[in-house]
Parts: C-alpha cells; sequence; structure tokens
C-alpha cells in the first residue's frame, strides 16, 4: 500500500505514542523529504499504522473526534479505505 500523506498527518504521527521503530525511521525520512510525502507500507505494517492511529485518537465528550486528533482520524479512515 502506498499512502499520500499531508503535512498535518506526518506531524500527528510524529506526536503519537508507541510508534515501532520501523514507522519513526520511515517518519525521519519523510520529514526531510518535499511533499508530497508518500508512505509505502506492507500488509502489517498498514494494519499496525491503523491501530495506532486509533489508538491515539482522542473523543470529545459528544463522541466527535478532537480537532488536534482529525489528521490521525483522516489517516486512520484513508487506510482502511486502501486496505
Amino acid at each position: 500500500m502506498r499512502l499520500t500523506l499531508t503535512r498535518p498527518m506526518v506531524d500527528a504521527l510524529d506526536g503519537a505514542s508507541d510508534k515501532p521503530d520501523w514507522l519513526i525511521e520511515r517518519l525521519a525520512r519523510l520529514k526531510g523529504s518535499p511533499e508530497p510525502y508518500v508512505l509505502a507500507l506492507t500488509n502489517e505494517e498498514s494494519t499496525a499504522l491503523e491501530e495506532l492511529c486509533a489508538m491515539n485518537i482522542r473523543f470529545a465528550p459528544d463522541g466527535s473526534v478532537l480537532p488536534q486528533h482529525a489528521a490521525l482520524d483522516a489517516l486512520s479512515t484513508m487506510v482502511m479505505e486502501n486496505y
């Protein structure tokens, strides 16, 4: 799977907790390259990425995604739609 990420998505992933080493390394490479940011993933990596996003998304009392977590929510949706 190849995903085209926006800068807010890259920044949100960079701030996420419990990132695997492979993602930390790829984020470092992405941040050093020009946009668009293209992230190539194996099936296992895409599953791990979606789980990481879901684990780091926070919600408001009304059930809506908090604005500062919207990029992770969008990335999670992108992974699921392209899987």
